[in-house]
This record gives structure tokens, C-alpha cells and sequence, in this order.
């Protein structure tokens, strides 16, 4: 009775002068395999800060400690801190992760971006539920035509037991970017140059929501939004001599719906060591539902993901996207990217038809207790190719390859820093989660 009654008091009570914290608190459990699941989420936070108090009193102890006893407190200190991930995760507590740095991409010049993580448990009861994430980032750029700005945000939530799902990706931005026109050729014939910037003001927002039905199989709506305007003061060269781009630059809004069916035994969606994901898209975009375009859109998706040992994970990449109709410069497939072929330059290479392949393998640190650590690296090779008709894809193959490091900054939810090179372009990237 009195050790239940002196638990849940840790967290509010002083601590005891001249306490040994390796004893005081030697009944929080690091093992993940040991650690409880608390009735009530109040429980849980509770547990939460006994281990925030836990490790500032070893902090404290570290502070004046001989040579020995600093490294057996220093040990205890970080396997405590790495424990309050799992127990966290465990108990379906939500989190929050602070986060900003510099950066420079081909896209952006230099940029500096600032936001956060947010993820929870949708029913903590459900212990096979996946996290829920939301990502908010605001980021500054500086680039070739001056100050730019922008918002960027993911979504990623579960419900009832993974059979309910929604993904959503917004970015806004107004800033500018260089536009060659379409065509493989048109992103060869020259480099980037004032003669081909273009300032535009931009929005998108893609969202699915599928549920999976007695066959294992996800299906749901899809809807697409494209907003594009370009400042008419200031068009390139490329710009000015496009057809594309003269026949839909007053035609700034695509609105489409479809479907989506997939097919998804990843372990964890945002960052998979083990399954396979198919998937399936088909957009319609028509005046019909306000859009300023008619056209169509596909894309065929398959991932593929093996880990040959804890923490050593080959990710394989494959996705061909196609499109018909009056389809806009601005929402034509493309290469490059943070998500694609990183270190090509997003949106130099635009055709009606696109096509990728990337293998990556992803390697985890391991701590000296031989458990995973929160660091780790990558790296990836990948190529490409975009085409006015699917059976000219192939013929001109773009590459992209690069080195990148990871953090996990929550429970498998990786911060990434990737350094991507190509024939043509090079860059540095910092976002969340993988880019597939």
C-alpha cells in the first residue's frame, strides 16, 4: 500500500537532499517491454513527468559526481530519456516537437524555416492504432529575386484501428521560382538565369480519405486544389515564349476530384521498415466543380520496404504519373523535389507524363546497450524521366543521389536533412518525415 501510494506523488514532491536518483527512481522502467499501460491519459502524463523529474535530478547529480559515477549517471540519464518516447507511444500520449534551422534548396535559394510536430493517438485504447501526426512549418527564403515567404503542413490521421485514414498536404508560398517550359529539352537548353525566374503567388492542397474494406484493400475520395498566379510584371523569357504558359496563366485554379485505392501493409506509415504500399489515383479536374481547367490525371504508386536487421532498412521507390486534356503548366507531372529525385530541381522537367525509380537504404545508429538510437543517415540513388507521350518515356533519362541524416524527434517520426546532387542541380533539405 505504501509504494501505490508514493508512485504518483514523485512528480509533486521535493527532492529529498543528498538522494541517490539511481535508487530514488530505479522503479521507472526503460525497457519498453516493461512499461505500463495507464487506464486514464492523467495517469500517464503523470508517469510522464516522473520521468522529466528523474532525469533533471540526474542532471543535477552530473554536475558534481566523480569520473565512474558520472558515466553510470550519464547512462541512466539517457536511457530514461530515450524511455519516455515508448512510454509515450505506449500510452497514446500526445507530443509536441519544436523545431527551425537554415536550409537551401534549388527551388528556394536559402531559407530559414520554423514550426513543430503534433501527434497523438486518435483512441488510446486502440494499442495497434497508428500515430496521428500534424506538421506546421513557416519558412523565410531569400533567392534570386529577393524575400519570399511560405507555409507548409502535413496531416497524417488514424481512426478506429488503421481502417479509417486521411492524408493532407498543404503548401503555400509566394516567392519565385525558374520555369523552362516543358519538355525535357526546354530543362536542358539552359541554366537557371533571370531569364528564367518567375514570381508567382502559390497554393495547394491535396487530400485523401480512404477506408479499407473486407479485402484488405483502402479506398476513398480524393480532392486536388491548384492555385497559381504569376505576377505579370515580372515574366521570363521562357514564360513569355511558352503556349502553355500564355494559354493558362489567367486560368489560376484547378479543382479535381477522384478516388484513391491502395493496397498498404507498411508497419508504419510515415516511416516503414517493413510491407509494401500500391496505390492508385484518378483526378478529374473540370468547370463542372469551379475549375478554370479540364483535364485528367493518374498516378500508379508502389513502395517497397525490407529490414535485414534492427535499424537497416532498403526502401525502394517506383511511381509513373500521366495526364490528358487542357492539363496547365503548373499542375503538369514533375520531377525533383524533396520528395522526388531530391537534388533536381523541382519542376525543371514537366511533361504530360513522368516516371521514377529510387532505392534507398536507411541505417540507424545503435546506442552502446546495443538498443536503436535516435540518430541515423541514409543514402539513395534514383532516375527519371518525363515525356509529352508514355511511350517516349525512358528516352532521356534524368539521375538524381545524395547522403542524408536522420533524428527521430518523436517515436519513428524522423526529422531529415538531405543532401541531394544532379546533373543539373544540387541542394539541401530539412523536413519531416520520409520522403517515401
Amino acid at each position: 500500500m505504501i509504494k501505490r501510494f508514493y508512485v504518483p506523488l514523485l512528480a509533486f514532491t521535493p527532492l529529498i537532499v543528498n538522494a541517490d536518483p539511481l535508487t530514488e527512481y530505479q522503479y521507472l522502467p526503460t525497457d519498453v517491454t516493461e512499461m505500463h499501460f495507464f487506464s486514464t491519459d492523467t495517469q500517464a502524463q503523470q508517469r510522464t513527468e516522473e520521468y522529466n523529474t528523474a532525469i533533471d535530478a540526474l542532471d543535477a547529480a552530473l554536475d558534481d559526481c566523480e569520473a565512474e559515477v558520472c558515466e553510470t549517471l550519464s547512462q541512466r540519464q539517457a536511457d530514461l530519456e530515450y524511455a519516455i518516447d515508448d512510454h509515450q507511444e505506449k500510452n497514446g500520449s500526445s507530443i509536441t516537437s519544436w523545431l527551425g534551422g537554415p536550409a537551401y534548396t534549388p527551388e528556394t535559394g536559402f531559407m530559414v524555416a520554423a514550426g513543430g510536430l503534433f501527434s497523438f493517438s486518435s483512441n488510446r485504447e486502440e494499442q495497434a492504432l497508428q500515430r496521428s501526426s500534424v506538421s506546421l512549418f513557416a519558412v523565410a527564403t531569400q533567392g534570386d529575386a529577393g524575400f519570399g515567404y511560405g507555409l507548409r503542413s502535413k496531416q497524417n490521421l488514424f481512426f478506429d484501428n488503421n481502417d479509417i485514414r486521411f492524408a493532407g498536404v498543404l503548401n503555400f508560398s509566394d516567392n519565385a521560382e525558374h520555369y523552362w517550359g516543358i519538355g525535357y529539352d526546354k530543362g536542358k537548353a539552359q541554366d537557371a538565369s533571370d531569364d528564367t525566374l518567375l514570381r508567382n503567388t502559390a497554393l495547394t492542397y491535396d487530400a485523401n480519405l480512404s477506408f479499407k474494406n473486407d479485402y484488405g484493400f483502402y479506398f476513398g475520395p480524393a480532392l486536388r486544389l491548384k492555385y497559381y498566379q504569376a505576377d505579370e510584371d515580372e515574366i521570363p523569357l521562357t514564360a513569355s515564349l511558352d503556349d502553355n504558359f500564355n494559354e493558362f496563366k489567367d486560368k489560376p485554379l484547378s479543382i479535381g476530384l477522384g478516388v484513391t485505392v491502395n493496397y498498404d501493409t507498411r508497419d508504419v506509415t510515415v516511416n516503414a521498415w517493413e510491407g509494401q504500399y500500391l496505390n492508385f489515383e484518378y483526378i478529374n479536374y473540370g468547370s463542372v466543380i469551379g475549375s478554370d481547367n479540364d483535364y485528367q490525371k493518374v498516378l500508379l504508386d508502389y513502395r517497397y520496404y525490407h529490414s535485414f536487421n534492427p535499424g537497416r532498412v532498403v526502401a525502394i521507390y517506383n511511381a509513373m504519373q500521366w495526364s490528358n486534356g487542357d492539363v496547365p503548366f503548373y499542375d503538369m507531372p514533375t520531377l525533383g523535389g524533396s520528395f522526388s529525385l531530391r537534388g533536381l530541381y523541382a519542376g525543371r522537367f514537366r511533361d504530360n507524363n513522368a516516371i521514377e525509380h529510387t532505392v534507398e537504404y536507411r541505417h540507424t545508429f545503435l546506442r552502446d546497450n546495443g538498443n536503436l538510437s535516435a540518430h541515423g543517415m541514409t543514402v539513395w540513388g534514383g532516375i527519371g524521366s518525363v515525356a509529352g507521350d508514355d511511350t517516349d518515356l525512358y528516352e532521356n533519362l534524368l539521375y538524381s543521389y545524395g547522403v542524408g541524416y536522420r533524428y527521430e524527434l518523436q517515436p519513428r517520426m524522423n526529422v531529415r536533412i538531405d543532401f541531394g546532387f544532379s546533373a543539373d542541380d544540387s541542394g539541401l533539405f530539412l523536413t519531416f518525415t520520409e520522403a517515401f
